[in-house]
């Protein structure tokens, strides 16, 4: 039975959905954060702790928007409002360190638009409310993610 507080209607949950699962949604972007804190353990040990705390902030990401779709009744299902269903070819598979800034980058400043976006759209108070820590934990990444982009490549 849908949370009646969080029932708005199912184009408040597509928005979600889209922005939870979706080929360029934070699920996405979390399995891009994982496999580079990965890769950064062997090709860059100084970004470790960098990508680790991108993975970090983009998992709590994932569980706040898993959880605002289920007390909205939907299934926090891994595909976007149109059925396209996330996979691995989705991911950012990038090993040249100023690439994967740039596009990672790139990434966080279009969720912020949509997640400003979806902020604007909904009109119901609670669920503007468990937006706001998404769309803070995205300022975040994005200020690593610049901090660091300029640090390391000063250091070249």
């Amino acid at each position: 039975m849908k949370n009646e507080v969080l029932n708005e209607n199912t184009y408040y949950e597509g928005l979600i959905q889209s922005l939870y699962g979706g080929n360029d949604g934070c699920f996405c972007l979390f399995m891009t954060f994982f496999f580079q804190h990965n890769q950064s353990k062997k090709f860059f040990p100084e970004l470790e702790s960098n990508f680790d705390e991108l993975e970090k902030l983009e998992l709590e990401n994932c569980k706040m928007l898993a959880e605002i779709l289920v007390e909205m009744g939907a299934d926090a299902k891994f595909f976007s409002k149109s059925k396209t269903f996330l996979s691995g070819y989705n991911v950012d598979y990038s090993k040249n360190i100023s690439k994967i800034f740039l596009s990672d980058i790139e990434k966080l400043e279009l969720h912020l638009i949509e997640i400003k976006s979806i902020i604007l759209k909904v009109r119901n108070k609670r669920i503007k409310e468990k937006l706001n820590p998404v769309l803070e934990n995205k300022k975040k990444s994005l200020k690593i993610l610049r901090e660091n982009y300029f640090k390391y490549n000063l250091k070249k």
